[in-house]
């Protein structure tokens, strides 16, 4: 299986600007695919454990990081059957001013991480991320 033309389809939409597919497998995390030039590829085990962990009582009140990056939480369905989405949004700082919104989607065995431009919000990234976190469920992956 070519994960690359997974990535390409995410990136082709005009909201997306980088995209990531993880596998969330416990201790076994890791990248499985990225769009080149991106910095999602740089999301943590620790990151991602974070993302999923069942505990998720904190994550409204400190938020979660990609690749380094802290991120507030908007709305986490990430559990919930039939949304299994999470939008998030950058932190600014001095560095990157620019406060860019996530969809991460999460199936059975992966997560998938969608970065939008600038100036994109959560409901323009949100349905790329959504349709292959549906797709990758009902093939079990």
């Amino acid at each position: 299986m070519s994960w690359e033309s997974y990535i390409s389809s995410l990136t082709k939409s005009e909201w997306v600007d980088d995209a990531v597919i993880i596998g969330h497998a416990a201790g076994q995390e890791s990248v499985w695919a990225s769009a080149p030039g991106g910095w999602l590829s740089q999301v943590t085990p620790k990151e991602v454990q974070a993302i999923i962990a069942s505990d998720r009582s904190s994550l409204f009140a400190n938020g979660v990081s990609l690749a380094g990056r802290k991120c507030t939480v908007l709305r986490d369905a990430l559990n919930v059957d039939g949304q299994n989405t999470m939008d998030v949004k950058m932190k600014t700082s001095e560095k990157e001013p620019d406060p860019f919104s996530f969809t991460i989607g999460k199936s059975q065995k992966a997560l998938i991480i969608a970065k939008g431009i600038k100036d994109a919000h959560g409901g323009k990234i949100n349905p790329p991320v959504f349709d292959m976190a549906a797709y990758l469920r009902k093939m079990n992956m």
